[in-house]
Formats: structure tokens, C-alpha cells, sequence
């Protein structure tokens, strides 16, 4: 969903527009020429932004795709150290969960190119939902280096190889994988493991990790996934806690939303007003691929209005279009969102009430009327818990609660797009906030 995002703010940005034709010039003699007074000046109007404006934002706010570079990696310092030690170095199994957009992704790469550096074979696939287990995990011992079979385990590795090319179990990879040579580690990440829609997967994984650990192969899995697939594989195996390293992806601190803000600005050449950092900082709620967005559609909005500078009213038009490309993902909660925040200010604080809390914690314990406030945008955990289904959402909630009290305000810049503002470029807009 994230590059969609991007991809659409792309299309907007850099597509072509015919230029208007005027009527036909009609020959005029030189003898009925008027004197022509100067032409008033014209309003200052928004213009499409440079590629090599767009190049630098989306170097600095690249909210579509994972970090690679450990710099980069704000906040996750203390998760990246846990898994150097749990799978690096005491070789054990582990699992990365969150919610979506948390940097869970940024972090096993992250992880990944280091360990590659300290010469461990890494290997990394991204889980399609309908996979059987053998097609869940075939990619990966296809891509097992020559090098890290004994010489005289070749032939019986390439034997079995060919023996796993139909469908096979647990126990029959973990024989496979026991050939391996133990000077070499391999470490297999399973990343968006949550997309998997069997539930049988989850046990057979679960007896994989138990399985590789007893046979003490060489072999161990890093799981990217969200809190519940750490919830199923345990349930699957209780046992699984003793190799299994939990490395829980939450919110990064104000400080750090800050140090993301400051340094993107940097890269981008585009300074953001304090007041605006303070109001990123708030809506982000922790959040990195918030933060990351709203910085990036805020400055995009700024060089078009030919400004290095983000201030509130350019912040709030970026807003705005980033809510838009959200809503055109997630069109029913969108909608539904437009009338909450249109409600009472009893029920708009209330509900902003909840989604500050779920954007904190990714889950919630609403109460009724809550509850029935939000509707089907909640998915029940338990009896008295709930979660958001879409986990992106409870921001963009927060940023449509603040545009409407702009708007609200009697800020015609949020409320309609000015009359000083080119819009040709811009897509429609599903509503007015």
C-alpha cells in the first residue's frame, strides 16, 4: 500500500497537461492599432515541481520503500543490537512483529546487509498469501550457495535437492538442511509472514524453528510479521519460547520523529517551520512512515508555491493530499472518517481519543459508544479489545480531525483550493476538508 501511495503522488506531479489554445488572431491594420496599456501583474500561482526538487524529497521522506542504510534507521538502535545478538551470534531464531508501516521491513534489511557482511548467507523473500509450506520454502534452499555444502555432502545434497522438488514437511527440510556445513550460517528471512493465509503454515514453521534448533543446523529464520503471528506460533509450539527471539516493533520517540524531520530537511533543502515539526511530531504519533509522508507531501506542496519553507498553510494543503491518496486506498473508512470528524465535538473527541490510543499501542479497549462510532473501521481482538483493521489508519483519522477544526477555523486555504493555486495538475478530490 505504501508505494501505491507514492506512485500516485508521481502521476499527480509529473503528468503532462495540454497548454489552452486561445480563439483565432484576427489580422489587424496597422491604422486601427490601439496602444496596448502593460498587462496587470499576474497572482502568484503554483507551479509543477522540478524533477530535481522531487529527487531530493523523495531522498530525504522516501516513505515507499524500505531504509537500507543503517543511518537512516531512526530510533531502532536497541532492536538492531537484539538481533545481532539473538540470531548473529547465539544463532537463534527470531521474529520482528508490529504494525504495518512500523519499519519492520527497513529493520531485518538493515539487518540483513550486516549480516551478509559478517559473511553469513542471507537470504530473503517476501510470503504470498495461498503458498503451500514446500512452496513457502523451496525459494530458499534454491538459493543456497555451493559453498556452504561440505565437499563430501555434495552429492547427497544435490540427491536430496531433487528428492524435495514435490511436496514435503518440516522434518523432511531440516534433514535436508543438516547437511549444511556448521562453519557457515544461513539465515533465512520470511518476511509479510502475516499474509499467509493457512493456518496449518503456522504450525509447520513452528516445528521447523524447533526442529533446526534440536538438530543445532545451521540454519535460522528471522519472521517479519505483526503481534498475532507471534501469538499463533507460540501457540503452536509452547516449547518455541526457548528459541525464539521476540523483537517488538513499536513507536519511535518524539526525539527521534524530530531527528527524521531535521535531517530529511536537510537532504531535501526544504526548512519546516517549528510550529509545523511540533504538528508533525503530534499526528505521527511515533510513527516513522507517518512522519516520513507528511514531511514529503508538505514539501512537495512548498516548491510547487515556489517556497523552501513549510509553514502552516503549506502544511496543511500537503495534508490534505495526503489523506486524499489514502482515501482512494481505503475508500469506506475514508468516507466514514469524513462524517465522524464532521460530528459533535463530543463524539470527534472521542473518537480522536481512540485512535491516539491505537495509534500508540496498535490496539484499544473502546468502549460502546466508541465502538459503535467507529464501526466496521474496528476489528474486535478478544472481548475487550479492538484494533483498527486498516493500521494506517488511526493517523490519517488524527490528520482529518485537525483539517476539519482548520477548516472549521475559516481557513479557505484547507477548505477549497485557492484562487491563486493552479489545480489543473491535481486529481479530484473526494471531499472538501
Amino acid at each position: 500500500m505504501l508505494k501505491t501511495i507514492i506512485d500516485w503522488f508521481g502521476t499527480w506531479l509529473l503528468g503532462a497537461r495540454p497548454q489552452p489554445v486561445g480563439p483565432p488572431v484576427q489580422p489587424v491594420r496597422e491604422h486601427d492599432r490601439a496602444p496596448v496599456p502593460p498587462p496587470p501583474p499576474s497572482p502568484a500561482r503554483a507551479r509543477p515541481p522540478r524533477r530535481n526538487d522531487i529527487s531530493r524529497i523523495i531522498a530525504a521522506f522516501d516513505c515507499a520503500h524500505p531504509v537500507r542504510q543503517r543511518k537512516d534507521l531512526h530510533g531502532r538502535q536497541d532492536k538492531l543490537d537484539t538481533l545481532f545478538d539473538a540470531v548473529l551470534f547465539n544463532r537463534q531464531h527470531a521474529i520482528i512483529h508490529g504494525a504495518r508501516g512500523s519499519g519492520k521491513t527497513s529493520l531485518a534489511q538493515v539487518f540483513g546487509d550486516y549480516a551478509d557482511q559478517q559473511s553469513a548467507v542471507v537470504i530473503y523473500v517476501a510470503c504470498e498469501p495461498t503458498v503451500s509450506f514446500a512452496e513457502l520454502m523451496r525459494p530458499y534452499f534454491n538459493f543456497i550457495p555451493e559453498s556452504c555444502v561440505p565437499f563430501s555432502e555434495k552429492a547427497h545434497f544435490e540427491r536430496d535437492k531433487q528428492a524435495l522438488s514435490g511436496d514435503f514437511g518440516p522434518r523432511e527440510l531440516v534433514d535436508f538442511l543438516s547437511r549444511l556445513s556448521p562453519e557457515r550460517q544461513i539465515i533465512m528471512i520470511l518476511d509479510e509472514f502475516d499474509r499467509v493465509e493457512n493456518p496449518l503454515i503456522d504450525r509447520q514453521v513452528a516445528t521447523l524453528m524447533k526442529l533446526l534448533s534440536d538438530a543445532q543446523a545451521p540454519v535460522q529464520l528471522l519472521i517479519v510479521g505483526i503481534a498475532h503471528t507471534l501469538d499463533d506460533l507460540i501457540d503452536c509450539h509452547p516449547s518455541l519460547r526457548r528459541h525464539l527471539v521476540p523483537i517488538p516493533i513499536g513507536r519511535i520517540s518524539q526525539r527521534d520523529v524530530m531527528k527524521l524531520i531535521e535531517a530529511g530537511s536537510e537532504i531535501a533543502r526544504i526548512r519546516f517551520d517549528e510550529v509545523v515539526k511540533a504538528r508533525i511530531v503530534a499526528l505521527a504519533c511515533g510513527s516513522p512512515y507517518h512522519a516520513q509522508l507528511f514531511c514529503y507531501v508538505s514539501a512537495i506542496e512548498a516548491v510547487k508555491h515556489n517556497t523552501d519553507t513549510v509553514d502552516l498553510d503549506i502544511f496543511h494543503l500537503g495534508l490534505r493530499r495526503a489523506c486524499q491518496a489514502w482515501g482512494t486506498l481505503n475508500e469506506r473508512d475514508y468516507e466514514h472518517f469524513a462524517t465522524l470528524v464532521g460530528g459533535s465535538a463530543a463524539d470527534v473527541a472521542r473518537v480522536e481519543l481512540a485512535a491516539r490510543e491505537a495509534a500508540a499501542r496498535d490496539e484499544l479497549s473502546p468502549d460502546a459508544a466508541t465502538t459503535q462510532l467507529l464501526g466496521d473501521a474496528l476489528a474486535p481482538i478478544g472481548e475487550t479489545r479492538a484494533m483498527f483493521r486498516d493500521s494506517t489508519a488511526p493517523q490519517f483519522l488524527l490528520a482529518m480531525i485537525a483539517l476539519e477544526r482548520v477548516r472549521a477555523s475559516g481557513d479557505a486555504t484547507v477548505a477549497a483550493p485557492s484562487s491563486e493555486v493552479d489545480d489543473r495538475d491535481d486529481p479530484p478530490l473526494s471531499i472538501a476538508v
